[in-house]
């Protein structure tokens, strides 16, 4: 009987930090209390605005925790086809 061993390597998947969840949270309460409290009334480039902030501070973290930049990213689309139209 013969055996094959293969060495492979799989790169790890990257998750968000743990602390991106609580910075999330702060950052949504921060953006609820600069927003005015008609929340009806929300522009639509207000919103577009607000996510050009967010992928702003994104592009920051790109190289040095590019899980967390990708999940800014996403939370800016998120923000932007909710509240944008």
């Amino acid at each position: 009987m013969t055996t094959t061993t293969m060495d492979l390597q799989v790169p790890q998947q990257r998750t968000a930090p743990r602390l991106a969840a609580p910075f999330a949270a702060a950052f949504a309460a921060l953006l609820n209390a600069v927003m005015p409290a008609q929340r009806v009334n929300v522009e639509e480039n207000q919103a577009a605005r607000e996510a050009a902030d967010v992928r702003a501070m994104a592009r920051q973290y790109l190289k040095t925790d590019p899980g967390f930049a990708a999940d800014l990213f996403a939370a800016a689309d998120r923000h932007e086809e909710l509240y944008g139209n």
